[in-house]
């Protein structure tokens, strides 16, 4: 199995669902987000598979006055 050079090596990534739970949202508000132009932009593994990256998440969320799980 080939590692994927897109993907970073050592940071978290997360589903749209660990995403949702990470901010405290649903999938349809989880979603208007990922719209959002200053929302971090995924990281695309193969044509239906994206994921994000939680230390960009996370610094997104704090600079919306967001407090993520794991930051409260």
């Amino acid at each position: 199995m080939q590692d994927n050079p897109t993907a970073p090596a050592s940071e978290e990534l997360l589903t749209d669902s660990e995403l949702a739970s990470l901010l405290r949202v649903g999938n349809t508000k989880l979603f208007e987000i990922q719209k959002r132009p200053d929302f971090p932009a995924p990281i695309w593994l193969g044509p239906r598979l994206k994921r994000h990256q939680k230390v960009l998440v996370m610094a997104w969320a704090l600079s919306q006055n967001r407090k993520p799980v794991e930051a409260a």
